[in-house]
């Protein structure tokens, strides 16, 4: 397990404020993914529009994707109480990642190679520490020492101020996909992180 300090981007948020960010890998959250789901289920708890997002279950969603390579799940914690995190993994060349993605890319930008991309699956603050710029700190927290050459991630169709949020942090929209059967479209985002 590793640890990060980083303060949020806000300069209005009062001292006690400060979050400690810890990296846990696929084994560590494996073997506990329970307050993983409970800050999930917290996060979403009356959010009827995220129905679709139910099957499959978060913890399903998680616990395979800490069983692939590269997996890591970045916890904020403020005062010692959770915030949120982010995780994600290494796609594999194998990967369904982009499939379904329209308009239809160019073969290359979805050939995936060890270390091309790392696929952000989840991110959430919870409620009473938004407001705080813990989004961007959480991701660059996440991202930080990552190898890949570059960050993909889905944002669902109604989710229009995260993917605000994200596109003011350099992120692309590359196109539109359905991840799983069921789920409505949701927009492949990219980020830049180091030239081949």
């Amino acid at each position: 397990m590793t640890h990060a300090e980083l303060t949020p981007m806000r300069t209005a948020a009062p001292p006690q404020a400060a979050v400690e960010y810890t990296h846990l890998d696929g084994e560590e959250v494996a073997g506990d993914p329970t307050p993983w789901a409970a800050l999930y289920a917290e996060v979403y708890a009356g959010a009827a529009h995220l129905a679709d997002h139910r099957d499959p279950p978060f913890a399903a969603r998680l616990a395979h994707s800490a069983a692939r390579p590269g997996f890591r799940l970045t916890a904020g914690h403020v005062g010692g109480e959770p915030a949120g995190f982010v995780y994600g993994y290494t796609l594999g060349p194998d990967t369904g990642w982009w499939r379904g993605l329209d308009p239809e890319p160019d073969p290359g930008f979805v050939q995936e190679w060890p270390g091309r991309t790392v696929a952000v699956c989840e991110g959430l603050i919870l409620p009473r520490f938004r407001g705080l710029g813990l989004t961007g700190t959480a991701m660059a927290a996440f991202l930080t020492g990552r190898t890949e050459e570059r960050a993909a991630g889905l944002v669902a169709e109604s989710n229009e101020h995260a993917l605000s949020v994200f596109l003011r942090h350099g992120w692309m929209a590359v196109g539109t996909t359905v991840p799983y059967p069921g789920w409505r479209r949701h927009t492949a985002i990219v980020l830049p992180l180091r030239a081949r």
